[in-house]
Protein backbone atom coordinates (compact mmCIF):
# COMPACT_ATOMS: atom_id res chain seq x y z
CA UNK A 1 0.00 0.00 0.00
CA UNK A 2 1.34 3.23 -1.20
CA UNK A 3 0.89 6.29 1.38
CA UNK A 4 0.60 9.54 -1.12
CA UNK A 5 0.65 12.99 0.09
CA UNK A 6 -2.32 15.34 -1.07
CA UNK A 7 -1.63 17.48 -3.34
CA UNK A 8 -3.12 20.88 -2.77
CA UNK A 9 -4.09 23.17 -5.02
CA UNK A 10 -3.41 26.85 -5.82
CA UNK A 11 -5.58 29.55 -6.50
CA UNK A 12 -4.27 32.99 -7.21
CA UNK A 13 -6.22 36.09 -5.72
CA UNK A 14 -7.30 39.05 -8.37
CA UNK A 15 -4.63 41.29 -6.44
CA UNK A 16 -2.24 38.46 -6.63
CA UNK A 17 -2.51 38.03 -10.56
CA UNK A 18 -1.87 41.97 -11.16
CA UNK A 19 1.24 41.56 -8.71
CA UNK A 20 2.76 39.05 -10.95
CA UNK A 21 1.72 41.12 -13.95
CA UNK A 22 3.85 44.37 -12.36
CA UNK A 23 6.32 41.83 -11.72
CA UNK A 24 6.78 40.85 -14.78
CA UNK A 25 6.69 44.14 -16.81
CA UNK A 26 9.18 45.61 -14.46
CA UNK A 27 11.49 43.06 -14.65
CA UNK A 28 11.07 43.14 -18.14
CA UNK A 29 11.46 47.14 -17.99
CA UNK A 30 14.43 46.80 -16.03
CA UNK A 31 16.03 43.72 -16.88
CA UNK A 32 14.87 42.09 -20.01
CA UNK A 33 13.09 39.45 -21.15
CA UNK A 34 15.77 36.36 -20.20
CA UNK A 35 15.46 37.85 -16.44
CA UNK A 36 11.97 37.76 -16.37
CA UNK A 37 11.55 34.22 -17.07
CA UNK A 38 14.95 33.05 -14.76
CA UNK A 39 13.06 35.32 -12.39
CA UNK A 40 9.42 33.99 -12.93
CA UNK A 41 11.08 30.65 -12.92
CA UNK A 42 12.43 31.51 -9.40
CA UNK A 43 9.26 32.35 -8.14
CA UNK A 44 7.10 29.44 -9.52
CA UNK A 45 9.31 27.13 -8.14
CA UNK A 46 9.02 28.78 -4.58
CA UNK A 47 5.22 28.62 -5.06
CA UNK A 48 5.05 24.54 -5.63
CA UNK A 49 7.94 24.68 -2.73
CA UNK A 50 4.97 26.35 -0.46
CA UNK A 51 2.05 24.31 -2.24
CA UNK A 52 4.31 20.66 -1.27
CA UNK A 53 5.14 22.37 2.18
CA UNK A 54 2.56 24.71 3.49
CA UNK A 55 3.70 25.10 6.99
CA UNK A 56 6.64 26.75 6.31
CA UNK A 57 5.57 29.99 5.88
CA UNK A 58 5.22 32.24 9.11
CA UNK A 59 3.23 34.85 10.82
CA UNK A 60 3.49 38.14 10.40
CA UNK A 61 2.35 41.27 12.86
CA UNK A 62 1.67 43.40 9.37
CA UNK A 63 -0.98 41.33 8.07
CA UNK A 64 -3.98 39.23 9.05
CA UNK A 65 -3.39 36.18 11.44
CA UNK A 66 -5.23 34.12 8.85
CA UNK A 67 -2.26 34.79 6.42
CA UNK A 68 1.14 33.24 6.21
CA UNK A 69 4.27 34.47 4.12
CA UNK A 70 7.24 33.44 3.23
CA UNK A 71 10.00 35.21 1.04
CA UNK A 72 10.66 34.47 -2.39
CA UNK A 73 13.86 35.93 -3.70
CA UNK A 74 13.14 39.49 -3.59
CA UNK A 75 9.22 39.12 -2.85
CA UNK A 76 7.02 38.00 -0.21
CA UNK A 77 4.57 35.37 -1.04
CA UNK A 78 1.52 36.09 1.02
CA UNK A 79 -1.12 32.72 1.18
CA UNK A 80 -3.40 30.88 2.99
CA UNK A 81 -4.09 27.08 3.49
CA UNK A 82 -7.58 26.15 4.38
CA UNK A 83 -7.86 22.33 3.99
CA UNK A 84 -6.67 21.18 0.73
CA UNK A 85 -6.12 24.58 -1.18
CA UNK A 86 -3.22 27.56 -1.00
CA UNK A 87 -4.50 30.36 -1.56
CA UNK A 88 -2.03 33.19 -2.59
CA UNK A 89 -3.45 36.67 -1.50
CA UNK A 90 -0.56 38.74 -2.79
CA UNK A 91 3.21 38.61 -3.82
CA UNK A 92 4.98 42.04 -2.85
CA UNK A 93 7.98 43.49 -2.75
CA UNK A 94 9.91 42.21 0.19
CA UNK A 95 10.44 46.34 1.20
CA UNK A 96 6.92 46.77 0.70
CA UNK A 97 5.12 48.20 4.02
CA UNK A 98 3.08 45.48 4.27
CA UNK A 99 0.56 46.82 6.40
CA UNK A 100 -0.45 49.11 3.97
CA UNK A 101 -1.82 46.09 1.86
CA UNK A 102 -4.56 44.83 4.42
CA UNK A 103 -5.76 48.02 5.79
Amino acid sequence: MTNNPQILSVKFSPEARNDLADIRRYTFDQFGEDQVDAYLSKLAEGIKRVRDMPGIGRRHNEIPNDLLLVKLEQHYLIYQHVDDQIYIVRILFARSNLGRYFE
